[in-house]
């Protein structure tokens, strides 16, 4: 799952970056005074451009809250609270639109740009309207709330995993505690249409599983007693079912889509045990306790450790290291005092625990550095990088990173398939959240301004 910029509460398990809509009277507890978001635009200038260095095409909004990106356009979020979107290619303002604060969130996923609104304000529960990046208007609106996104069939937008509530009432009632599960409803959404791809009643009592990556094939769901499904992202359709043990009684800690396997963690008193099913035919595949440092905190010991897909391994970050398994057999490939940040096909990007400063490249199969970055920082990414780009280039899967120089700071990109670090040059500013669209940079920093740059071709 991508990053998320969160401005209020998060809501559920979403893959992707959200803007959240100040509740009304939040803006004055600001330490800024409440403003538009201004538009200083500089346009290219033609004639020839240095072959290398980094070109500032100008400030595009100041006062800015948060930031996102997708393929088509940025968008900067104000006080107002006002969203305003502007152009990748030129940096000139497209629209801006004012929505009631406290109402709804603008929801970045599979490349696209939405608004998520909040139960009892567009509809009764919540609700998913497709922004048109042109314009800034309504191009669909359909019931329920996102929670993943899902790969599509060959050649089509990807699919958004959406559940709605039927029994949500308004004004909201929390049930009571021992209150049975009702039914919900889940869709298959096209990302660009917002046509119904499939649909179907997940009854009461029953689980979904839903993947953190985005343009994953199958999601699951488990019913009281064990029963367990695999389904296709595409078409909802069972694709392979079982009486899975871990499932048939208690709760396990967590269940998690990890790459081609099912995998279901259960906290004992030695530990965490990981339990992993293919998910073809929910066959067993492999077990392994996995052990916590002596000084991890309570809610680690208690709740276990998560269990992600990063790249082609499984790893488990936790307290105070990252343990990387081999999705094969379970045994473990390596365990370094690290933090996960990128993860790639190739490599993944991570820092050191006690130096956030130095940034490594480590092949995953081996667990060396490629290469060690002292000084560095990872600069997080403001978009999701799961489509192509409009510009017109397929976009590589990479991270960003940053060094301090004066006043403003060198960047750098870590190809994450190869490995290759190539440096991008120095801009005038410490980037907080940054998106790379083809020959393009957008950064929010400087505390509060959304600024552009054009990369060297």
């Amino acid at each position: 799952m991508g990053g998320l910029i969160d401005l209020g509460e998060s809501h559920g398990m979403v893959d992707g970056d959200v803007l959240d809509w100040p509740a009304p009277g939040a803006a004055r507890r600001r330490q800024w005074p409440i403003v538009t978001v201004l538009v200083l635009v500089a346009l290219l200038a033609t004639g020839s451009r240095p072959a290398a260095g980094i070109d500032d095409i100008g400030v595009l909004a100041q006062r800015a809250l948060a930031f996102v990106a997708d393929r088509g356009a940025l968008y900067a979020l104000a006080d107002e609270p006002a969203l305003a979107a502007f152009d990748w290619g030129t940096g000139r303002a497209r629209w801006s639109r004012s929505v009631t604060g406290g109402t709804g969130q603008v929801y970045l996923a599979a490349d696209r740009a939405y608004v998520r609104h909040r139960p009892c304000t567009d509809t009764v529960g919540w609700s998913l309207e497709r922004l048109d990046p042109a314009t800034g208007h309504t191009l669909w609106l359909r019931a329920g709330a996102p929670l993943a996104v899902l790969a599509g069939p060959p050649g089509a937008a990807p699919v958004l995993l959406s559940v709605d509530d039927r029994q949500a009432v308004c004004p909201p009632v929390v049930p009571p505690r021992n209150a049975p599960p009702g039914d919900v409803h889940l869709a298959g959404l096209d990302a660009e249409t917002g046509d119904i791809r499939w649909a179907f009643d997940l009854g009461g009592g029953a689980r979904l599983v839903a993947p953190d990556v985005p343009g994953t094939g199958w999601f699951a769901v488990w019913y009281p007693g064990g029963r367990t499904e695999i389904r296709a992202s595409d078409t909802g359709g069972v694709t392979a079912a079982a009486n899975v043990d871990e499932l048939s009684g208690t709760p396990p800690t967590s269940v998690r889509v990890v790459g081609d396997l099912l995998v279901v963690v259960a906290v004992r008193a030695d530990g965490a045990m990981i339990t992993a099913y293919d998910r073809s035919s929910l066959r067993y595949r492999w077990h392994r306790l996995f052990s916590s440092s002596d000084q991890a905190p309570i809610a680690e010991i208690a709740y276990g450790p998560v269990v992600v897909a990063c790249g082609p391994m499984v790893c488990v970050p936790n307290w105070r290291d990252l343990a990387v398994l081999d999705p094969d057999t379970g045994e473990q490939a390596w365990r370094r005092p690290v933090q996960l940040d990128s993860a790639g096909p190739g490599v993944l990007v991570a820092r050191d625990r006690d130096d956030f400063t130095r940034v490594r490249v480590v092949d995953w199969r081996t667990g060396k550095d490629r290469a060690d970055l002292q000084g560095w920082a990872v600069v997080p990414s403001a978009s999701t990088g799961t489509d192509d780009d409009e510009l017109g280039a397929t976009v590589a899967p990479s991270a960003l990173v940053q060094r301090p120089d004066g006043d403003g700071s060198r960047l750098a990109r870590i190809d994450l398939t190869t490995g290759a670090i190539s440096p991008m040059g120095r801009v005038d500013a410490v980037p907080a959240r940054c998106s790379v669209r083809h020959h393009r940079l957008s950064c929010l920093a400087g505390g509060d301004s959304v600024r552009l740059w054009r990369l060297p071709d």
